[in-house]
Formats: C-alpha cells, structure tokens, sequence
C-alpha cells in the first residue's frame, strides 16, 4: 500500500485500534464502534485521568497506551508494518523514518484514539479536572 492522505488513514487506524476491543473489563461483548469508544475513554478516565490532570490528556494518553493498555501493536518492527498497512508510510521506509515512526508510535495513536473521543467524554472530563 502506498502512503494515503491523512484523512484517509486515519479511518485506517480507527478501525484497526476498535477492531482489538472485543469485551469490556467483564468479557461484556461490545458490538459497536460507539460501546467500543466509550469503552477506552471510560477505562482511561478512570485508571489514568488523575494523569490528565497533571500533564495533559494527549500526554497521559500516550503514557497510558505505552503502558500495553489497550492490546494494539508495540514491538518495533511490528509498528512499523502498521503504519505502512494502515497507509501513513510508504513501504521500505529508511532508517530514518523507522526511527521516528517507532519512537512517535504511542504519542501518534494517542492523536489518534483523542481524535474520536466523543463530546460528552471531553465535557466531563473537564469537569472533574476542573
């Protein structure tokens, strides 16, 4: 696949991070895209928003999701295929792209998982950091 524009792999990466949430914390079933979402913020306000309150929710995010929080992919190499299927890479990146796209990867899936956070979710949140 070669690289596609931002507003198409970012699709890409959605359904990729929704497709690894199958059950919530009681092997509950979540069918949908929206139950799925509401799964992550859910759980990342209540085991990382004191986080988010301190250094900000991009960065506790990123923290929270290197962390193996959510089972999404975290071996070097591994990311790198990701990012090259999902289409935000061309294939046979030099090392120089490697590096950055390996080093980025849990700040970059952050952007991406704060990118469909629902408003509700960010109105109360707001709220209890407040």
């Amino acid at each position: 696949m070669t690289k596609l524009h931002h507003t198409e792999y970012k699709k890409n990466y959605k359904k990729y991070i929704l497709s690894t949430i199958e059950t919530d914390g009681n092997d509950k079933p979540l069918n949908t895209d929206q139950e799925k979402i509401n799964y992550i913020f859910d759980r990342f306000n209540n085991e990382y928003g004191f986080m988010a309150a301190r250094v900000g929710k991009y960065k506790a995010m990123s923290e929270w999701l290197s962390g193996l929080a959510l089972d999404i992919e975290y071996y070097y190499d591994d990311i790198v295929k990701l990012a090259v299927k999902m289409g935000s890479i061309d294939p046979n990146p030099n090392d120089k792209l490697r590096n950055k796209v390996e080093q980025g990867y849990f700040d970059f899936m952050a952007n991406m998982i704060l990118g469909f956070e629902p408003k509700e979710k960010k109105e109360i949140h707001k709220m209890r950091v407040a």
